[in-house]
This record gives structure tokens, C-alpha cells and sequence, in this order.
């Protein structure tokens, strides 16, 4: 079981090929992150990297070191929220992570300003797991197979 804390990714078996797509999964709760890496672990990926992080900070220290494909980022953490960590993110030059915000504050203000910070998708919490494994599959079955 991956340790949610931890910004190290999880283990490949034996033998697999290098990770091609990477995922950072920022929440400041750890059963989020624990239920967010159990539902990664069912989407159809070959090879996948999942990072943790449980506050802003941490996962903008994390998206420039491994430069995830794909961030699930909640919206209120510690240190920086994720408007923020969104609105640096697209600061960076050459990168474009596929953001994904999972937040209980479902408002249509929080959806329009998650859109102007650079979110691609936005899901209230409590998120449907299933709902979330079909939208990544989607998102990694279309054309150039990734985010």
C-alpha cells in the first residue's frame, strides 16, 4: 500500500518499464490520499507514477521536480491553496499538467475560479471513485493517450 504521505512514487513491479505517466495527488487528508491512490490503481494505465503531497507548498515543490501529466489537487490545504498552486503551475515555461480539483465547496463562484486559475475539470467531494476511474480512462484513451 503506497504511503500517502510520502512524495515518493509507488513501486513498479520487477521488470516493468519506465513510468510514462506520472500523477500527483495533493490533499491535506490522508484517507483522501489513500482512497485517491487506490482508485489510480484502477485506471487503465500501463505504467503510472502516483506523488503525494498534503499541502501547496509541497506540491509545487513536487510538479517542477517530476513534472506530473496529471494533478487531483484539492482546493483548501495548508500554505497555499490550490487556486494558487494552480495559478503558479501555469507560470512554469513548458508545462501543462491536466489539473483535476476535488473540493467540497461546490459553488458555482469556486467553478469559475478554479477555471480562471487553469483547472481542466473540477469534482465535488465526496467524489463518485467510479465516475472519476471512467473520466481518466477517457482522458488517457484519447488522442496521444494522455492528459
Amino acid at each position: 500500500m503506497p504511503n500517502p504521505k510520502s512524495p515518493q512514487p509507488e513501486a513498479q513491479p520487477a521488470g516493468a518499464p519506465v513510468t510514462s505517466v506520472k500523477v500527483l495527488v495533493v490533499d491535506d487528508e490522508e484517507l483522501t490520499r489513500t482512497l485517491l491512490g487506490q482508485v489510480l490503481r484502477r485506471v487503465q494505465v500501463d505504467r503510472m507514477a502516483v506523488f503525494y503531497a498534503e499541502d501547496g507548498e509541497e506540491a509545487l515543490r513536487i510538479a517542477q521536480a517530476e513534472r506530473p501529466d496529471l494533478i487531483l489537487l484539492d482546493l483548501l490545504l495548508p500554505k497555499m491553496d490550490g487556486y494558487e498552486v494552480c495559478r503558479r503551475l501555469q507560470a512554469l515555461p513548458d508545462y501543462h499538467p491536466h489539473i483535476i480539483m476535488l473540493t467540497a465547496r461546490g459553488q458555482a463562484n469556486d467553478r469559475d475560479a478554479a477555471r480562471a486559475a487553469g483547472v481542466d475539470r473540477f469534482m465535488t467531494k465526496p467524489f463518485n471513485p467510479t465516475r472519476l476511474i471512467a473520466d481518466l480512462n477517457a482522458l488517457w484513451a484519447g488522442p496521444g493517450g494522455g492528459p
